[in-house]
């Protein structure tokens, strides 16, 4: 009897404790003051942030969700039907110089309208926006405008207007440059279809954004020699979050995940590969580059649950950087570098993310409960992205009844300062699944 007693009061014991951990598993640890904290732990259970822990409750795994024909049509529609991906060898020869005008001014306005203030928290004034329109010379738009072709050489910043300048919507959000529209890899191909005065800037097409660009950072070549240099048959995908490329045994600059490269020979732990360099007139070069082999695949890898949550879960802890700055990634960014790596050509900003494809569930006039059964029940992990306004999420499984999902999150509350970075959180982190949208599905 006292033997009975003993067990029955360790197994309470041990219950008590165990049940004790779990408690609060969902909600950043916080110490409950009133003003804002930081967040430094975001899930209590340490093992939610392994991908192990996700892939191991996916019935199986490494099952193909589209082959290499299926992804093709996938991008096709995505460029061809949707409109958000723009194939180099489909850009033409010449463009109507009034479009070409016109993208450039609808860019410009757009920014002249949000922000108001340069990075110092002086006031942007309007004679800032006139020099820069001076600048722009869109009056020397030819009615209709040569294309000239261009890969880049170099991590690039591609902007709204030809300006380095940080330019801010509240005084505060430094983090934020509005200017920022997106951030390119090297090797990237870009239609160039004008060029200030002064030519250190040129206006081009990249194939999922458009923008400003520095000269020092492209060179300029045939159309043939692009497409030769992007469609040849032996390639590495760069998979790790950042690649450091060497050149002449010297670091030359990295290449985030995702970046299609032409492969040369394995020689030990490194791989020779050619990336895009530019002689003194600013025309293409094709110069031999060495990556380390463990942060490459030959070709592209299985679009599996197990290689999008392996490749997701690499940028745990990853700084937030809007719009590619700092030569870091924000929510689209992340998504769009992950499905790279299975050669799925995402669109770059959140809300087209979240239209690509013909599966999707719309979320917004459903309750919290509905929206959690219809995920946890419906969704396919590895291949389901989650939206809401301004945001976009991987989805990675349930656990203990709630959806879970990785992001590259800003993530401020009223509550704690900002996340600022990737991590795994439970849909209830600031009440997102109240605000979720619509659950898009990568697949036929």
């Amino acid at each position: 009897m006292l033997k009975q007693i003993l067990t029955l009061t360790i197994f309470i014991i041990i219950f008590a404790m165990n049940g004790c951990q779990e408690i609060g598993d969902n909600r950043p640890l916080l110490s409950g003051k009133r003003g804002k904290q930081p967040i430094i732990i975001v899930n209590k259970n340490r093992h939610l942030n392994m991908a192990e822990f996700w892939i191991d409750k996916i019935n199986n795994p490494n099952k193909v969700i589209m082959n290499s024909k299926e992804i093709e049509e996938f991008n096709n529609n995505i460029s061809y039907k949707q409109h958000q991906l723009t194939y180099f060898k489909d850009i033409s020869n010449y463009y109507s110089g009034s479009w070409v005008k016109k993208s450039i001014e609808g860019m410009f306005r757009g920014l002249t309208k949000q922000v108001q203030y340069f990075e110092d928290g002086n006031r942007v004034p309007n004679s800032f926006f006139n020099s820069i329109k001076e600048y722009m010379s869109l009056e020397d738009i030819a009615p209709n405008t040569k294309t000239r072709y261009a890969l880049t050489v170099n991590y690039t910043n591609q902007r709204i207007i030809p300006t380095e300048l940080s330019l801010l919507k509240k005084k505060e959000q430094i983090f934020f440059d509005r200017n920022q529209n997106s951030a390119l890899d090297i090797a990237t191909p870009i239609a160039i279809l004008h060029t200030t005065k002064d030519r250190k800037w040129h206006y081009g097409v990249a194939p999922t954004s458009s923008g400003w660009i520095r000269d020092k950072d492209i060179a300029f070549g045939t159309k043939k020699e692009i497409e030769d240099y992007l469609n040849t048959d032996k390639f590495v995908i760069t998979t790790a979050p950042k690649s450091a490329v060497i050149v002449a045994g010297e670091y030359y600059d990295y290449i985030r995940m995702g970046v299609r490269l032409p492969s040369l020979l394995t020689v030990d732990d490194m791989t020779m590969v050619l990336i895009p360099t530019r002689d003194n007139n600013g025309d293409l070069i094709l110069s031999n580059a060495t990556i380390k082999t463990s942060n490459l695949h030959k070709g592209y890898l299985p679009y599996t649950p197990n290689s999008i949550l392996t490749q997701a879960f690499k940028f745990l802890n990853a700084p937030y950087g809007w719009g590619g700055s700092f030569g870091e990634q924000d929510c689209s960014k992340f998504i769009q570098e992950i499905y790279a790596t299975v050669g799925i050509k995402m669109p770059r900003n959140s809300s087209s993310q979240s239209r690509v494809g013909d599966n999707h569930l719309e979320l917004q006039h459903l309750s919290k409960d509905a929206k959690i059964d219809l995920l946890i029940n419906s969704a396919n992990i590895g291949a389901n992205i989650i939206h809401l306004q301004g945001h976009i999420m991987l989805y990675i499984g349930d656990y203990k009844g709630e959806p879970y999902v990785i992001q590259t999150v800003w993530g401020e509350s009223n509550k704690h300062y900002p996340l600022a970075r990737t991590a795994v959180t439970s849909l209830n982190f600031n009440n997102y699944i109240d605000k979720i949208d619509r659950a898009t599905f990568i697949k036929f």
